[in-house]
């Protein structure tokens, strides 16, 4: 089959970065195609041509001509695909590979972040239920599919490095542990960890203290009075908080409050946010 080409006109963000996206991922990404017409590169442009222009896979397929259908494309790359531990290997074999050589001969340490993705979903799991995560609800759902990821930041510019499927019922802990250690094993030193407010806890602070690390991480607000709202007074400043966490006990730590004013922007008029970081390396 041959490569679909777009049945109507479409502005092209940019058919360099398309044609750099099928030639990485049909290099590093094993598709085992059998009894069928479809081409490796047939997927891997049309899942291209999807995520470029944010179409669905039924939409990008409708729009690249000698495409296949939607479903079936679906059908092909689900049969394709390796599990999902073969699939991490292969992303962030990809990460790797496309870090300029520049980064590798940097001797300095890095800030990096860690982020939580979370896709809200409304199926069934397709193999194991630990496909499923569960989180506040969002889109019509609690159910998602879920991974994190780590990146470096280097002249105002960030690079993923590194991705970590998430399970239903693994502690945030052991992501934050892994992803740790696999920047570890490549080398790369850590000035300080910038993390989403899905990390904010004690496990994860007990981890990053473990390996002596300094981190920012906002204070997740929840319920409609009391808790960290009884830190939304007065004017900006440095305080400590202590949390009292059913599970994990009180622990404290310093934080920092910044009341920011929107001036009337989005029909605000104020906002607020708040970070926490590692008492014993308290400078930002």
């Amino acid at each position: 089959m041959s490569k679909p080409t777009t049945k109507i006109t479409r502005t092209i963000r940019s058919e360099q970065v398309l044609k750099a996206f099928v030639e990485i991922v049909r290099k590093n990404l094993p598709l085992d195609l059998q009894n069928t017409r479809i081409t490796a590169e047939d997927i891997i442009h049309a899942l291209g041509y999807a995520n470029m222009h944010r179409l669905s896979i039924e939409s990008a397929c409708q729009e690249l001509q000698g495409a296949p259908s939607g479903n079936r494309l679906r059908e092909v790359l689900v049969a394709a695909l390796p599990d999902r531990a073969g699939m991490q290997s292969m992303v962030n074999r990809m990460f790797r590979q496309q870090l300029h050589a520049s980064v590798w001969k940097c001797k300095r340490d890095f800030n990096i972040a860690i982020d939580l993705t979370l896709i809200p979903y409304h199926g069934q799991p397709y193999e194991d239920k630990k496909e499923i995560v569960r989180g506040m609800p969002k889109s019509g759902t609690t159910h998602f599919h879920g991974y994190a990821t780590v990146s470096i930041v280097r002249d105002d510019r960030r690079y993923v490095v590194a991705l970590r499927f998430i399970e239903y019922g693994e502690e945030v802990a052991n992501i934050v542990r892994w992803l740790i250690k696999r920047l570890k094993s490549l080398k790369f030193r850590i000035r300080r960890v910038f993390l989403d407010k899905g990390f904010c806890s004690k496990p994860v602070f007990k981890v990053l203290s473990q390996h002596k690390l300094s981190y920012v991480t906002p204070i997740p607000v929840r319920g409609k009075s009391g808790g960290v709202r009884s830190l939304f007074q007065g004017k900006s400043r440095k305080t400590s908080y202590t949390f009292n966490s059913p599970k994990h006990g009180q622990y404290t730590v310093q934080a920092v409050v910044v009341k920011r004013y929107s001036k009337g922007r989005y029909a605000r008029h104020n906002s607020k946010w708040f970070a926490c970081w590692n008492p014993a390396c308290p400078s930002l």
